[in-house]
């Protein structure tokens, strides 16, 4: 009973505070107003949303390489085709589906389908996350010279003005050190792997740098600029913040953070920051429609590779 409520009030902690980020998106989009987010997004030229959208699937195969390479440590050797089902199903739950079923549930469970041991398909999702939080954590000395620069700032001014997601930054520190301590509790298996935790670290770097260029694309489609460095430091802190579970699938609080971390720290007007945030949502999401192909098969029992190879007729593609 007590374990029931503990989850009840996580389940409505989430809720609430997706619905609080949201509540904070939209009053931050009535203050710019409609029209001047809409000028910002037609600035953006065709080519560099085919160019955005080519890079967001970069990015998903490398999060799918990464992981694919981590689940090679078995003796089950486990085909690409059935991770890759297994990683756009997992980030179609993440980024389109607004349940508490995470990815790594679905990764989960389609991974031990397959023959996975459960422990080891468990440690491998741990592990696939702290590769990419390493990954992350290596660029967050980027973002420095920006924090510092508005501490200075602020303490000059004497009248200093917080971020809406300062209030969040205990929480941040607190998620890290709880990472760090995983890190030596999961990640001894594979430190005896040390060749495939380099190349599952290679595909994060594929990853980062994938996610930057589109950041920085579609700030300089919409008339401004922000250098390559302080993308990288700031993405980093917007994904940190976004893994405190406050919301669902960090819906609104990505948001939230990124106009407030790009306006506040990176010198962008908030026309752009919140055009942005909005607009990484929707390509995100573009990125990780292929899962909705393969997630009701997986979750309905099917082996990964049999998930999306029949529709609901049972009809053959």
């Amino acid at each position: 009973m007590k374990n029931d409520a503990k989850i009840n009030w996580n389940l409505i902690i989430r809720w609430a505070g997706t619905l609080l980020s949201i509540a904070i998106l939209v009053y931050l989009f009535r203050q710019i107003g409609a029209e001047e987010t809409w000028a910002a997004v037609r600035k953006i030229s065709l080519w560099r949303a085919a160019a955005v959208l080519a890079l967001v699937f970069v990015s998903r195969l490398a999060t799918w390489g990464r992981w694919h390479t981590l689940l090679q440590v078995q003796a089950l050797r486990v085909r690409w085709q059935d991770s890759l089902r297994l990683t756009f199903a997992g980030l179609f739950a993440s980024n389109v589906l607004p349940t508490t079923i995470g990815g790594d549930v679905v990764r989960l469970a389609g991974a031990v389908r397959l023959g996975i041991d459960a422990a080891l398909a468990a440690a491998s999702l741990v592990a696939d996350r702290l590769v990419g939080m390493t990954g992350m954590a290596l660029a967050l000395p980027f973002a420095l010279p920006a924090v510092s620069g508005y501490l200075k700032a602020q303490s000059a001014s004497g009248a200093p003005q917080t971020l809406v997601a300062a209030s969040i930054f205990p929480g941040l520190f607190g998620k890290i050190q709880h990472a760090v301590k995983k890190v030596f509790a999961n990640f001894g298996f594979w430190l005896k792997h040390p060749l495939i935790l380099a190349q599952a670290l290679g595909f994060t770097f594929i990853h980062m740098l994938a996610t930057f260029l589109i950041v920085q694309i579609l700030v300089e489609g919409m008339g401004e600029s922000i250098s390559f460095g302080k993308i990288a430091g700031l993405w980093s802190l917007t994904y940190f913040i976004s893994l405190i579970p406050i919301s669902i699938n960090g819906l609104g609080l990505q948001e939230v953070t990124i106009t407030n971390l790009f306006s506040v720290l990176g010198g962008l007007q908030l026309s752009t920051s919140i055009t942005l945030a909005v607009i990484l949502r929707v390509v995100w999401m573009i990125g990780s429609l292929p899962g909705a192909f393969f997630i009701g098969g997986i979750l309905g029992g099917k082996q990964p590779s049999e998930a999306g190879t029949e529709n609901p007729n049972g009809n053959a593609h």
